[in-house]
């Protein structure tokens, strides 16, 4: 039987900093392991929606077309599925880190909680340097790469 490809989350941060050159050194191996298939990426839909519109914005001028863009998401990463139960989970996750997030005058995304709910259920790494997601995976027992 084939070995399975062990999982990290990707944060949209992580995305952006590889496309401008702000990835750590550590975090960049990762998504080249991704690349190569050493690894199994995983985004979610508000992932590649948060991707795409940084596109329209003009913040990935390596990809020409939205199409590119969303091509090169395809090809890459598999899709984790959005399902009542992990909107459940974003949802407690999100009201939790009110507490710990207010006193720095931030709050999580919608976003970054999925993002932790779809981490959490796979007990795979998130890989990013977003500090609000790290300070609430961190909390809820999630490893980070960065």
């Amino acid at each position: 039987m084939g070995e399975t490809l062990r999982t990290v989350i990707v944060d949209t941060y992580a995305l952006m900093a590889k496309a401008t050159g702000e990835i750590t050194s550590k975090a960049n191996r990762c998504l080249e392991n991704v690349r190569r298939g050493k690894l199994k990426g995983v985004i979610h839909p508000v992932i590649t929606y948060e991707f795409l519109l940084q596109f329209y914005k003009g913040r990935t001028p390596i990809f020409k077309t939205s199409g590119e863009t969303l091509g090169f998401l395809e090809t890459y990463f598999s899709t984790a599925e959005l399902s009542n139960n992990v909107a459940l989970m974003a949802a407690e996750i999100r009201f939790k880190s009110d507490e710990l997030l207010t006193k720095l005058k931030r709050s999580l995304s919608v976003c970054d909680s999925i993002t932790i709910a779809i981490a959490k259920r796979a007990k795979s790494p998130i890989i990013t340097g977003d500090k609000d997601l790290q300070a609430v995976a961190k909390k809820e027992n999630v490893d980070i790469i960065w």
